[in-house]
């Protein structure tokens, strides 16, 4: 495959090559891609759209009002057990960083291998969205364990209708309304079934599947009664999440935003960036999620 080169793009070159060969110009080009990378996260990530995102002002608390019938998990630490709340009236959300350190050698830079400001977004890009989505998924799932009224679970290997009516229930019966859905991709092979695919017939449609471009820029895969689906590859397989509105499930206190900081790394003859942020994940109220838990050989 080759590629041809504009004007704009050899002038891009030379502004860039030229930033490169002072400390001012790399951090001024570092601070160039926040905003590409925050506006990414914010359009792409999938957890992000399960809580509330509360971008916490100068020096205030991630403080919020817990009901006195719902449990609250938080995650005290990244990757640490969600903790239980079932005191007060009131929880504070400890927030921790999420960094990603992508780098690059200075003969790539050289040889002009690849756009390096794209190529350093990307990967910080993927990092701390998995990292976000694995913090958010894991309150999310033990809040619905922690509730043996709001599990089904289904043997067969298989994600059937039924489940996903009974775990709408779940939430539908404490006057709320389901409007996501998440699980892994090998679940949502069993979703296209739902229409009549795969050889079996359907006496009615009920899932609306989403067209390419919109799963590949948004990770909406469709719509199924009230909710929207979504897939993530840092679901758990066996587990399918059904959870109500953001601002009824939880929040997601921002205390920084994506920060951009250089850190070249001279002796190994690299460049690079330290980019970070420091949030939380905190799960309010335990009725608005629901959980499948699937069992047995299947889809895998």
């Amino acid at each position: 495959m080759s590629f041809v080169k504009t004007k704009n793009d050899e002038q891009q070159e030379m502004i860039i090559a030229q930033a490169m060969e002072t400390d001012e110009g790399r951090l001024a080009l570092a601070q160039a891609m926040v905003e590409p990378i925050r506006r990414s996260l914010e359009y792409q990530a999938v957890g992000r759209k399960l809580l509330m995102v509360d971008e916490l002002p100068q020096g205030a608390l991630a403080r919020y009002e817990r009901d006195v019938a719902a449990i609250a998990f938080i995650v005290s630490r990244r990757g640490a057990v969600p903790d239980q709340i079932q005191e007060g009236e009131e929880i504070l959300v400890p927030t921790w960083e999420i960094a990603a350190n992508p780098t690059i050698r200075l003969s790539e830079i050289k040889a002009r291998r690849f756009y390096i400001v794209d190529r350093a977004q990307i990967k910080a890009k993927e990092a701390i969205q998995k990292e976000e989505d694995e913090q958010i998924f894991s309150a999310l799932i033990q809040a619905a364990l922690s509730r043996g009224d709001q599990k089904v679970t289904q043997s067969g290997g298989a994600l059937t209708t039924s489940s996903l009516n009974t775990a709408f229930r779940d939430i539908e019966q404490h006057d709320l309304v389901c409007t996501k859905v998440v699980m892994h991709a090998n679940r949502y092979a069993d979703v296209r079934f739902f229409n009549g695919a795969g050889g079996t017939t359907a006496s009615y449609k009920f899932y609306d599947e989403a067209t390419t471009r919109e799963i590949l820029t948004t990770g909406l895969y469709g719509h199924l009664w009230t909710a929207d689906l979504h897939v993530s590859s840092r679901m758990d397989p066996q587990y399918v999440l059904c959870v109500a509105s953001p601002d009824t499930v939880g929040a997601f206190p921002i205390r920084q935003d994506i920060t951009v900081l250089p850190a070249d790394d001279p002796k190994k003859l690299r460049l690079g960036w330290v980019i970070y942020e420091e949030v939380g994940v905190a799960v309010i109220n335990d009725y608005a999620v629901s959980l499948i838990q699937i069992t047995g050989s299947g889809v895998t």
